[in-house]
């Protein structure tokens, strides 16, 4: 899983910067079906305003099994939840804004904006989460441009088959260090791409780096 936790974390431990919620108890039955759930594919979540999930009240009609949001049970239902939702394509727009940006096609990305995927951000302490080509967004997140730039960083990673290491986040999931070279790359691009430019900025410095001198 690839994720970036926001600087209080970093600061209040750096040798476990990918804190959540979640119980560090999780047996390794839990711990398995987590990663069941997740496949191969990378996980992208982006925590920059990270607070604890609010704690979900079960009763009839809940969805799970008694468990809470946050518990290692309770993503696993929820991240499952999530990816049964149908996505929508990127917009003409947005896509067409995108792969110029990106210089790549996204024919395969869909976003889910939906309660249910509200609901599984929420539990694994994020603002939107990418699996695969697939873009789930917190509530709110709709709007958020460099957000959703962010996610297609990840997509388009993912498209391209390129994989990262990451940390046990205590419930079976591996999140990245916000700090490592990809998160910061994605980071900086979401936010170009929020901002209204018409290259990515590391598209834009591999072509200047390829450049013959001459040429320069």
């Amino acid at each position: 899983m690839r994720a970036h936790e926001n600087q209080a974390d970093l600061q209040a431990g750096e040798k476990n910067p990918a804190r959540r919620a979640t119980p560090l108890g999780a047996t390794a039955d839990r711990m398995l079906a987590l990663q069941h759930q997740a496949g191969n594919a990378a996980v992208s979540q982006v925590v920059q305003r990270r607070s604890d999930p609010e704690q979900h009240q079960h009763g009839a009609g809940c969805g799970h099994g008694g468990y809470e949001d946050s518990s290692p049970e309770g993503q696993v239902e929820l991240l499952n939840a999530a990816k049964s939702t149908p996505g929508s394509p990127l917009s003409g727009s947005l896509r067409n804004e995108a792969e110029s940006f990106y210089q790549t096609k996204f024919p395969t990305a869909r976003i889910h904006d939906n309660p249910t995927v509200h609901r599984a951000t929420a539990a694994m302490g994020a603002e939107a989460m990418t699996i695969g080509t697939d873009i789930f967004l917190g509530a709110g997140a709709s709007g958020r441009k460099d957000l959703i730039g962010h996610e297609l960083d990840h997509v388009k990673n993912n498209q391209e088959g390129k994989t990262e290491t990451g940390v046990d986040n205590g419930a079976g999931q591996a999140v990245t260090n916000p700090n490592q070279d990809s998160e910061v790359t994605a980071g900086i691009n979401g936010n170009a791409f929020g901002a209204g430019a018409k290259v990515a900025p590391s598209i834009a410095q591999r072509a200047a780096k390829d450049r013959p001198d001459d040429e320069a």
